[in-house]
């Protein structure tokens, strides 16, 4: 049977620990893998046995605000930086939760505009992760697992309020920690970034920088970097994905009368079949993952395994993060997000329309979710058909581009993370 678990503000808490309580202080919170996401571990294990996992960190970060992330990181032969547990905790009053049970990409798709070549780079190869010399990443950076990871702690600006004391602004600092690896491939290295926040946010980005080789100096190609997220929210088992939409309603009619007044609707949709999505931008359109699905439907309805201290079902967030859409001849690369049940040998995204062609259905199930961001590396074709666009600060080396989303935290928090003052009213 599943855990329960509700969450209390941790706000008097907080406030008992500063003020020399020592009632909160015996409570000690230690992170645990839930049942039904530890029995995959092993099954994975043996399936990925080809391409086992290198150097394994497993590590807990704590924050100055008092909330904490335990985290497992490997590096990969093939696949590179491949997070294979983390689960965050608000407070030292607050039980950890469980997030995620394997994060990694499972393409790195390099098309080029003349057709040819058509790299799967980590399909087609079994390329190393680089070692990284700490004497190039001097501190506050380290260099862990092996030498393949480096792990920096820093500060981020996580909000500023100038109106609830006006004219006094309050601005508060996070710090996150910043975990990257670098996949060697051939003329690339392939950067793999997890930041970990401590609001309980997961930002992700992946790169592209190297040498340009002489003979495609400027031949324009994509870097489509598809990524494999198994999400165990809460455990895994009972997750539930909703799409969402909003969506402006341009001729509506203005209140007075004189005119049109533009409307909006949001909306969540639930995904109840394996199955794919189209990103559209003017729907700015996420995908969340719901502990659990509500008997009556709907999502707003606090479920009875996991919810905020206001009675709000807590839930992550893909917002994607993205320049432009890629599409290709190629079926996997013509949607950009997928659902899919778990199966460990559904691990490469090449095959995605395979893992979907019995359409079972998603709902409180154990699901995996992927997404495709792209980078666009212009050029012209070796023809001369395109006008050539190649840039000369990309001569000897090309700064790293940039692809990624964020996974945010809904309602895990009462209020506003680390605000001061009272928790609002329901």
């Amino acid at each position: 049977m599943k855990i329960i678990t509700k969450f209390i503000y941790f706000g008097l808490a907080s406030l008992a620990l500063a003020c020399g309580s020592i009632a909160f202080a015996q409570v000690q919170f230690e992170p645990v893998t839930p049942a039904s996401s530890a029995a995959k571990a092993a099954v994975q294990a043996a399936v990925q046995a080809a391409e086992p996992l290198g150097a394994s960190v497993t590590e807990t970060v704590a924050f100055k605000s008092g909330s904490r992330w335990h985290l497992t990181l490997n590096t990969m032969k093939k696949f590179g930086l491949v997070i294979t547990g983390a689960s965050f905790q608000r407070s030292p009053a607050s039980p950890f939760l469980y997030v995620l049970f394997d994060g990694r990409l499972g393409e790195i798709f390099v098309p080029y505009h003349d057709g040819e070549p058509r790299f799967g780079d980590i399909s087609d190869f079994s390329f190393n992760p680089l070692t990284l010399p700490p004497a190039k990443f001097p501190p506050p950076r380290q260099i862990i697992g092996g030498g393949k990871i480096c792990k920096e702690v820093r500060d981020y600006l996580a909000y500023m309020d100038a109106f609830t004391d006006f004219p006094t602004v309050r601005v508060r600092y996070g710090q996150e920690v910043v975990y990257f690896s670098a996949l060697g491939a051939s003329n690339y290295a392939y950067i793999m970034e997890w930041t970990f926040r401590d609001d309980g946010a997961i930002l992700v980005r992946a790169g592209s920088t190297g040498p340009k080789l002489p003979s495609d100096f400027t031949i324009g190609h994509m870097h489509d970097f598809t990524w494999r997220l198994d999400i165990d929210l809460n455990g895994a088992n009972t997750n539930s994905a909703y799409w969402t939409k909003h969506v402006e309603h341009l001729t509506t009619p203005c209140p007075d009368g004189e005119g049109t007044c533009s409307t909006a609707t949001d909306t969540k949709e639930l995904i109840s079949k394996e199955g794919s999505r189209v990103w559209n931008p003017q729907n700015f359109n996420t995908l969340a993952i719901f502990d659990c699905f509500p008997e009556d439907g709907n999502p707003l309805k606090p479920c009875s395994t996991l919810e905020n201290g206001n009675e709000r079902p807590t839930y992550y967030e893909l917002v994607p993060m993205r320049s432009g859409t890629a599409r290709h001849s190629e079926p996997y690369t013509q949607r950009d997000f997928w659902v899919t049940l778990y199966n460990p040998n559904e691990i490469l995204a090449d095959d995605l329309p395979t893992y979907i062609e019995d359409r079972q259905e998603t709902v409180n199930e154990d699901l995996v979710i992927w997404y495709t961001g792209s980078e666009h590396h212009d050029g012209c074709s070796e023809s001369g058909d395109n006008e050539c666009s190649s840039r000369d600060e990309d001569f000897n080396t090309v700064q790293i581009l940039w692809t990624g989303f964020d996974l945010i935290p809904n309602n895990l928090f009462n209020k506003t993370p680390f605000y001061p003052g009272p928790t609002p009213s329901p």
